[in-house]
């Protein structure tokens, strides 16, 4: 049948990926053979619209929602020291992988980094300014990334960087020098009170996107302080809203002072607690002034609290900067945050050994996307992760914008679809039902109709003229 409009190309292309055991500790034993891995698809083409009492999403390219700025993951320590163990012929094969276009990879262009260590890491904790007990240095003499230049932390950044142009990092820390905090320790407490510790962690923060600017690596955005509401037994300290209003004023200062243009993004911590937190800052003229954007993770809450937020504060970009999900379903939760204004999404931790190593988080992490033999460094396997992610990072560029599609629902299919620079619209559906799904896409005028496998993400590509 003819198309019925002029206004969309006639072919739209697929690709499918399938779950298998998602989330299961299996995939630290070995690979297992998948359905599809980003699997291309016969075209579909357009005809005129049917009467078809099936599943249709309505897709509106001319209703636009948020920019994205990008998709990727983290190179926390962990995956860093993973990485390092192999040849570089492997590293790098790797690190193609997650910046790749097209059939070299799957395009990750944004990627978190830690200041100092996390709990993802093979090391003693570490920031970059550690003395004595019972010491200051509030004119940090002792600063240096000295340890992240011999752990290859710079060397693998730089790399990625290199593989890929439009990449960009933005940096999160986990906890101030020990010597700045109220319990003289890395692990749980506050920073100390009084104006002179808000400005040494501001400049300690300016100095290092400096020291990382230097060493060939901009910082694009910063987040103030990892889960700013959580004391526990790894890096972490707690920082009020209130501290954190004043410590994003002394960095601006520094950032404006030392002609850094480094984005400074709030809060880094879940949904649940977004509203009480955000709120003091971006309501003070000198707070919103002074923040580019808000970070959140997906622990506690639910993503339509950002819709919340974004009506709040229509001028301040959403960021998911921390959430590991698998399977259909983990594909459905990143459609959710999309579809409730996130401008990126990050996965935390790339790669883990099969025996779960090397990390001191106090849980037992899932599978990452990446997995090493431990006892062969230079052999790893893919989870399906990567091909589930791959269904929107391949895709979805840098300035694409979210388009108006109607949910679906999740006894169907849902979905989530953007518009990217180029004109080309990328729909992204997912079937988390135990059977095939037959739906349809109407789009200006016209219609396609697909069937997506039982437990399959799909994309469905096509351009308007």
């Amino acid at each position: 049948m003819v198309i019925h409009r002029t206004g969309i190309t006639d072919k739209v292309e697929v690709w499918l990926s399938s779950e298998s055991a998602p989330g299961d500790k299996r995939w630290f034993q070995g690979s297992e053979k998948l359905t599809h891995q980003l699997s291309r698809q016969a075209d579909l083409h357009w005809t005129a619209p049917t009467a078809a009492s099936i599943t249709t999403l309505t897709v509106t390219p001319d209703h636009t929602y948020q920019e994205i700025l990008g998709i990727g993951t983290s190179m926390e320590e962990t995956t860093v020291h993973n990485l390092s163990k192999m040849s570089p012929s492997v590293r790098t094969s790797i690190l193609n992988q997650m910046t790749g276009i097209g059939d070299q990879g799957i395009g990750f262009n944004l990627f978190r980094l830690t200041l100092g260590t996390s709990d993802f890491t093979a090391q003693p904790f570490y920031t970059y300014d550690d003395i004595a007990d019972g010491e200051t240095d509030f004119e940090l003499k002792q600063f240096s990334i000295q340890k992240d230049i011999e752990l290859s932390i710079v060397e693998t950044v730089r790399q990625l960087v290199a593989s890929a142009p439009d990449l960009l990092v933005f940096a999160s820390p986990w906890s101030p020098p020990a010597w700045m905090k109220t319990n003289g320790s890395l692990l749980r407490g506050q920073l100390k009170e009084g104006k002179e510790y808000t400005e040494a962690l501001a400049t300690y923060y300016r100095m290092a996107i400096q020291a990382y600017l230097e060493q060939g690596i901009p910082i694009y955005a910063m987040t103030l302080q990892n889960e700013p509401l959580l004391e526990t037994d790894y890096p972490s300290c707690y920082m009020s809203p209130e501290r954190q209003k004043e410590l994003a004023l002394a960095l601006k200062r520094e950032f404006t002072e030392h002609g850094l243009d480094t984005e400074i993004w709030i809060f880094d911590h879940n949904f649940s607690n977004v509203r009480a937190y955000v709120t003091p800052i971006l309501n003070d003229i000198d707070g919103f002034a002074a923040v580019d954007g808000i970070a959140l993770h997906d622990y506690e809450g639910e993503p339509e609290l950002m819709s919340e937020i974004h009506a709040a504060y229509p001028d301040k970009p959403i960021y998911l900067t921390e959430r590991s999900v698998w399977g259909t379903e983990g594909a459905h939760r990143i459609a959710q945050y999309f579809r409730n204004y996130a401008s990126s999404y990050n996965a935390w931790v790339t790669m883990l050994d099969s025996r779960i190593g090397t990390h001191q988080w106090l849980g037992t992490p899932g599978p990452t996307m990446f997995i090493q033999d431990a006892t062969e460094a230079d052999r790893y396997w893919l989870t399906p992760e990567y091909y589930l992610l791959g269904q929107f990072t391949r895709f979805v560029r840098r300035g694409a914008v979210r388009i108006e599609s109607t949910y679906g629902s999740t006894d169907t299919v849902t979905n989530v679809v953007f518009r990217n620079p180029d004109g080309g619209v990328i729909a992204v559906v997912i079937n988390q039902t135990e059977s095939e799904q037959v739906f349809r896409v109407l789009c200006e005028g016209n219609q396609f109709t697909a069937v997506l496998p039982a437990k399959m993400v799909g994309t469905y590509c096509w351009r308007t003229t």
